[in-house]
This record gives C-alpha cells, sequence and structure tokens, in this order.
C-alpha cells in the first residue's frame, strides 16, 4: 500500500512555480504579491474527501484565540439548539419555523386575543388578532437567528478578524492568510449566505403577515358611522356637520343679559357646590376626631363619679354619660346618673348640652391633648 501510494505521489506533475506579479510601469524588483509553494498531499485510496473547516497551516500560525476564529464561531453557531436552526435544511428549517409559530399561537397568542374578542360570537377576530401576535413573536426569534449569522457571515467575509487577546480589552485586528481568507470566503459565500437570505426571507413573510392581519382585521372589525337607525336619529346625525347636528352639540346664540344670567346662576351652582364640599369636609374631620374623645375620663369636681363618652348616631355626634353624688362617689354617696348629647366641632372642641341637668345649653370643650378642659377651667382627664 505504501508503495502505492508513493508511485500515485511521484506521477503527480510537480507544480510549477509563478512569477511574481507587477503592475504596469512596475519593475521586476517590486512584486505585488508571490505565492507561497504549493505543498502537494498524496492520499491512499480508502481516504475520504477534506472539508473546509479542517485545519490548515494558517489555522496554527493564527493568533486569534480558537473560540473567536469565524470558522469555530461558525462551529459553534450550526451546534446551537436554536441558532442552528439557520443551517438546517429546507424542510427540518419550515418544520422547526411551524411549531414555533403553533406554540405561539395556542400558549400565547390566542388566549390574550380571547380576552379582546370572545371566541363564542367573534372567532374569525379572534384568530386573526392571536395570527398577528404569532407573526411578532416568530419574527423576533428570527430576528435574533437573523443577527448572529449575519455577524458570522461578515467576519467570514472580512479580511481581518477582530479579536481580544487576553480578553482585557485590548483589541487587535489580524490580517487572515490567504489559505485562511479564501477558506473563510468560501464558506460565507456559499454556506452562510444562503442561510442569511433565507433569514431575512422570514423576517419579510412574517411582516408580511402583521400587515395582512391587521388590514383584516380592520377590514372586519371598522367602527361604522353614519349608518341609519334609531340610535344614530337620536344623536342627531353625529359625525356628519348638518343643521341638526350643529343644534344639538353646539349653543345657540344668547344676548348679554341672558349671559349675565347664565353665568350668575353658574356663579350660584359653584358656590353652592363649594359649602357642600366644605361641610362635607368638617364633618369628615370631626367624625375622625370624635374616635380620639371616646372613652372613661374623671371629673376632679366630682371624685370617684363616672365620666363616658362614647359614639353617637352620627360620626360627628357623641353621647356623655355621667353620675353626681354629694358632690363625690367615693364613700357609698347616694349618685344620680345622667346621659347628655355632644357634637364635635372642626378638630379639637366638641359642644356638650348640659340643660337637662341644669347646665348650659352649649358648653365648649376643648381637647388638650391629655383630657377635656371646660371654660371655668375644670379638666376631664381621660383614663383610656
Amino acid at each position: 500500500a505504501v508503495r502505492d501510494a508513493s508511485s500515485r505521489a511521484s506521477a503527480i506533475p510537480p507544480a510549477r512555480t509563478l512569477a511574481p506579479l507587477r503592475r504596469p510601469g512596475r519593475s521586476a524588483a517590486a512584486p505585488i504579491w508571490s505565492p507561497r509553494p504549493v505543498r502537494t498531499v498524496a492520499r491512499a485510496s480508502g481516504d475520504v474527501e477534506g472539508s473546509l473547516l479542517d485545519e490548515l497551516d494558517a489555522d496554527a500560525r493564527c493568533p486569534v484565540p480558537q473560540d473567536q476564529r469565524p470558522a469555530s464561531q461558525f462551529k459553534e453557531l450550526q451546534g446551537s439548539p436554536l441558532l442552528g436552526w439557520g443551517g438546517l435544511d429546507l424542510p427540518g428549517y419550515l418544520a422547526r419555523l411551524g411549531f414555533l409559530g403553533a406554540f405561539f399561537f395556542v400558549v400565547l397568542a390566542y388566549p390574550i386575543a380571547s380576552v379582546s374578542y370572545d371566541p363564542r360570537t367573534q372567532p374569525l377576530e379572534a384568530i386573526i388578532c392571536a395570527t398577528t401576535g404569532t407573526c411578532v413573536a416568530t419574527a423576533a426569534i428570527s430576528l435574533l437567528i437573523y443577527n448572529n449569522w449575519s455577524y458570522v457571515r461578515d467576519r467570514l467575509l472580512s479580511a481581518t478578524v477582530e479579536y481580544e487577546e487576553t480578553g482585557w480589552y485590548d483589541g487587535q485586528v489580524y490580517v487572515k492568510d490567504p489559505e485562511m481568507l479564501a477558506r473563510d470566503r468560501l464558506l460565507g459565500t456559499y454556506t452562510v449566505r444562503p442561510i442569511v437570505e433565507r433569514l431575512r426571507k422570514t423576517l419579510l413573510a412574517c411582516g408580511a403577515g402583521v400587515f395582512v392581519s391587521l388590514a383584516a382585521l380592520d377590514s372586519i372589525d371598522a367602527p361604522e358611522y353614519g349608518v341609519d337607525g334609531p340610535a344614530w336619529e337620536r344623536n342627531g346625525g353625529a359625525g356628519f356637520f348638518s343643521e341638526r347636528s350643529a343644534a344639538m352639540y353646539e349653543p345657540s346664540a344668547m344676548s348679554e343679559e341672558e349671559e349675565e344670567e347664565e353665568e350668575a346662576a353658574a356663579w350660584d351652582r359653584y358656590e353652592a357646590a363649594m359649602d357642600r364640599y366644605e361641610r362635607d369636609n368638617d364633618a369628615a374631620r370631626a367624625a375622625k376626631f370624635a374616635e380620639v374623645l371616646v372613652g372613661r375620663y374623671s371629673d376632679p369636681k366630682h371624685p370617684g363619679c363616672a365620666r363616658e363618652i362614647a359614639a353617637g348616631s352620627s360620626g360627628a355626634t357623641l353621647t356623655v354619660r355621667g353620675a353626681d353624688g354629694t358632690p363625690g362617689c367615693s364613700n357609698g354617696e347616694e349618685q344620680r346618673e345622667w346621659s347628655l348629647e355632644g357634637e364635635v366641632r372642626g378638630e379639637g372642641e366638641i359642644l356638650i348640652d348640659f340643660s337637662p341637668k341644669g347646665g348650659p345649653k352649649d358648653l365648649l370643650g376643648k381637647w388638650t391633648g391629655e383630657g377635656i378642659l371646660y371654660p371655668d377651667g375644670n379638666t376631664w382627664s381621660k383614663l383610656e
């Protein structure tokens, strides 16, 4: 076998030596480029054909890290579970694209579209709306795959390779050897460029699907204007200018006296509304402060006698209950129970009607933070 291989190798004619290329007007001493000597390799009869991704001498001399070389990035892209879809044959690519679209339609798009359109009454609108969302989601995934493949294509076709030598932002540029440049451009032109073109067509198809779906949805679900019917008549032909619609939606001309009367009436309505607002606001503040006054108190003028303020029938009213002795209630004196009505006024004041027990009708008490102070200087101290 060795002799056969040697005999076949010796039968190969020797490679011709190419003369240096010269541009017109240049001397022979200034060659543009001189090719490297071509190394001839003999293959045994059982060897398989080579691949564009086989190692070259240029790969051994290349200072670019292995994972940053365009050919390595191409291999990595082919092996990616998702990004590798672009490198599949057409039936496999279409099958995965169809599965992706069906997944988005069933899991995401149709449930969301069913919220806007009831499938029981508007099934066609729901399907078209879901189709729009499916095209958008599929286009997003296709755009991700397209960006990665177009990036690898550009690096394969470029005569230089940008890389980082140590990963510390020390950017370098390597000029490809002729062997590496030829290999990379073959890969970029005949392998990656058709993939990028197919992904571009996929994006265009998704965009066309979105516009067609939106146009169909607009034609089906567009609002109708100017339709004859009772509702249109009641609205005075809303949507179209006419004397009838103008009479319904535009104010008629008024004299100066009528305008003054209208302004005065509007001002009266405004003041009445503000008065109601202030009363409601005061009542709300009083009801909130009434909660502070509710509790048990001690009266220094009637030691030992009960004093209690409880919530009344409304938010701002209070019920004041207690008992009087002679004058205290600590030594078993006979006690006379009584019940009075009170009303909270603003924040910090309470009006109590003491007339049932012979006192003033509206006695003003002021909250001090610890009790209620009356005009005679007596203070009910809150116990709890």
